[in-house]
This record gives C-alpha cells, structure tokens and sequence, in this order.
C-alpha cells in the first residue's frame, strides 16, 4: 500500500498523520513478516463517514485512518471495544455539556494516534468534569496528539475492578488542560496499574493540576522528560488515603517546571509508598520546587533550583526512610529558612549541595529536623558549600517533642555545623570552625 493510499483523499495530510501513518505500516509490515501465516492488518479510511459505525464494522487490530481536517463534535463518547489503532482524530466537546468524555477505551491493544482533543472547560463547573480520553485497559499506546481546554484531564488511565497492565503515552500536549494532561490511576477497590511510561510531555497553564499524575495503586511506571508552565506541578506522586494505594517502582527523570507551584511533589499518606527515582530536575522561579513524604528508599539525584522568589522551603523531604539526596544547586532565593529540609527521615544520605548566587537571607543550607519525638539514626552528611548564610550552613534540631541522632558522619563540608539534638555515636568532622 502507497502513502496515498493511506491518506483520504481530498484533504492534505497532517505532518502527525503521514508520521503516524509510515510507523504503522512499518509495524505492521515487520508484524506480517515475523507471521507470514497471519492476515496483514486492515487499513480504513473513515473519510466522511460515521466514525462510531466505522469502528462498529472494523475488524478487530484493524487500522483507521481518520480526516484529520473534519472536526467532529460529539456529545456522545466514541466507544473502542477492541484492539484497533486509530489515526488522525480531531474532535471536540460542544459548549456546557459536562460528564463526558470525547474517548472511551475498554479493550486491551488500543493505539491512538495522531490526535486532537478539545474540551469545554470555561463552560463546565470542576462538579460536572471529565477526562478526554480514557483508557481502562492495557498495552495501550498514546501518542502524538494535543489535548486542550479539557475540563478535567486530558487522558486518565484508570484501574477499575481489574489490573491495568502495559502501556506507552508518548510526545503528548497539554494546553489549559484544567487538572491532569496525563492520569495514571489505580483503582479504588486495590486494581493497579503496571508496566507504563509516560515519555516527552508539556503541559501549560494547568490551574489545577500539572503535566502528569502517577497516584492510587501502580508499580513499575517510568516518566521522563516533562515541561510544565504555569501549572500546580509537573509530576505529582499521590495517594488519596485509602487502602491499597500505595505507589511502588517509579522513576522520574528530565523535568522541567517554570512558574509552577512545585517541579514534583508526593502528596501522599502513609501507605507503603516505596523506591521513588527522582533524576535531573529543574525548577525556575517554583514557589516550591521538591516536596516529597511519606515514601521509602527514596533517590533525588541533580536537582537545580533557579531563582526562587518565595518565603518557602525550596526542597522538603519528610518521614521518608533510606534517603539519598544527591548533586544539588539552589542558585537565587528569597527564602530565609533553610534551602533543603529534612524532617523525621532514618538513614539519610546527603552529598553535595552548593549555593550560588544570591542567598544571603537564607537561615541554612540544610536543616535536619526531629520532630516525632523517636530515635532517628543513620545520617550521612558531605560536601555542602554554604558560605553565605544567615546561621549556619548545616543545623540539626529538635522541635518540642524532641529526638535523639544516633550513628551520625558530618564531615568535609565548606559550612558551619549547629547541633542542638542530643547525640551519640556520632562524629563531625572537617567543616568549617565557629567564627
């Protein structure tokens, strides 16, 4: 089959489309190839035609080629009830219908492609809200596609009574998506979702939500390279305090935030929550770039803070066991409390932290706090270069409740060390002297 007879006739086809087009032939090619016993994949062109019944009639693993020049409006979800990939659709939500999505998938093997989705949101209360597209099967396949104005999110991967297992969402779009551009989401009855990445998404001017949402029940899901503009984050790792829900396995890696509230934070309960990457993070003028808690095994590696205009910690880490915080830079702040803040955390590991330009009303580089009134132990503290601060580079306290730091190494740090927690088996060593 030729490239034109892949694109409907009568329309010119969309940079996305003919990109799309030549990977599913080519798939399908080497598919036909490895099985030369099984019938090739049947190519359709919906053109003019009624989209619901062409994919009514369509065989299974059938491949649809949607006119991506005829916008439909729908007021009824399409329904993809078995393995098809879908090509080219552009669609959208008439004005004040609330609770309904453009995309509905209920089988496992969809592949959607190629797309644009828009939404209703200036007319929609957040009470009448809804995804775009969802999806509540497995080794399913987003990809290059634009989602805009959506009331709620732009896809939401949803376990419901049963395990989503295997799926890809691939070099998406957000514009004014209000909540989610993409929703990872475990089911409420312990469903869990496993075996997805989330590869190369931007999101602006969410207001409630960010860029990507991994939260409820999932295991193993990698997300890499995000921008958020303007947004509440750009990756949030969340429980919402019911059992089973907790979120194990995830790597997050190559973020960028500018103007966000935070460039990643967990905002989760006490749940299991275990082995959490966090990999080369960038925060420009976020109010608070880092907050995560309540996690296990914990890695912050290369995380830079890039004029922080805010009376905020820039980066909080609380009740997370087995920590290593590694490679970070705070360069500009406002804040005049500590640049890194580690609070009730066993078996902590911090190595090298650097401030670089104007910090000067900062309190300290990094303050560990006990706050739980219970031992805490295993703090391993290096290479922090805080010069220019207000108290000290390092401090370790205690609120009112109290704590003790047992089996502690400070040492070879370019800054001052204040400990008021009472202390043993510990030694501090090689930083800078009291002046």
């Amino acid at each position: 089959m030729t490239m034109s007879q892949c694109v409907p006739h009568g329309h010119r086809a969309s940079p996305f489309l003919v990109l799309g087009v030549l990977v599913v032939l080519s798939s399908t090619a080497a598919w036909a190839a490895a099985k030369v016993d099984e019938p090739a994949a049947t190519i359709i062109e919906a053109g003019n035609r009624s989209l619901p019944e062409v994919i009514k009639a369509a065989p299974p693993h059938s491949v649809i080629l949607c006119n991506p020049n005829n916008v439909l409006t729908l007021s009824t979800p399409i329904i993809i009830d078995k393995p098809l990939t879908l090509c080219g659709m552009h669609a959208k939500l008439p004005e004040r219908l609330g609770n309904t999505s453009l995309v509905i998938v209920q089988a496992a093997g969809v592949r959607f492609m190629d797309f644009e989705l828009h939404g209703n949101a200036s007319s929609v209360s957040q009470d009448d809200r809804a995804p775009l597209l969802r999806i509540h099967a497995g080794d399913f396949a987003v990809e290059r596609g634009l989602f805009a104005d959506s009331s709620k999110d732009g896809v939401m991967i949803e376990a419901g009574d049963k395990d989503i297992v295997g799926g890809v969402v691939r070099d998406v779009v957000g514009m004014g998506v209000i909540r989610d551009t993409v929703s990872i989401s475990g089911g409420s009855q312990g469903a869990r979702i496993r075996n997805v990445l989330v590869d190369n998404v931007r999101a602006y001017r969410s207001s409630r939500r960010g860029a990507v949402e991994v939260s409820d029940g999932t295991d193993n899901v990698t997300v890499r390279k995000v921008f958020a503009e303007e947004c509440v984050y750009a990756v949030d790792v969340q429980d919402h305090n019911r059992p089973h829900q907790d979120n194990r396995n995830v790597v997050v890696q190559d973020i960028y935030a500018v103007r966000c509230k935070h460039a990643l934070r967990t905002s989760n309960t006490p749940k299991g929550h275990l082995n959490l990457t966090i990999r080369d993070v960038t925060a420009e003028r976020c109010r608070i770039p880092v907050q995560v808690s309540h996690t296990d095994n914990v890695v912050l590696d290369t995380v830079r803070v890039i004029d922080h205009d805010s009376a905020d910690t820039p980066m909080v880490l609380a009740n997370c066991n087995g920590l290593s915080i590694r490679n970070v830079t705070i360069m500009n702040t406002t804040c005049k409390k500590a640049a890194l803040l580690v609070q009730d955390c066993n078996q902590t590991t911090i190595d090298g932290l650097v401030l670089r330009g104007t910090t000067k009303d900062l309190g300290s580089a990094v303050t560990w706090l006990a706050t739980a009134g219970r031992p805490l132990a295993g703090l391993c503290l290096h290479h922090v270069a805080a010069l220019n601060v207000r108290q000290a580079g390092i401090v370790l306290a205690a609120d009112r409740k109290g704590g003790t730091l047992t089996d502690f190494l400070i040492s070879e740090n370019l800054a001052r060390v204040v400990n008021t927690v009472k202390a043993a088996n510990g030694i501090i060593r090689n930083n800078l002297p009291e002046p």
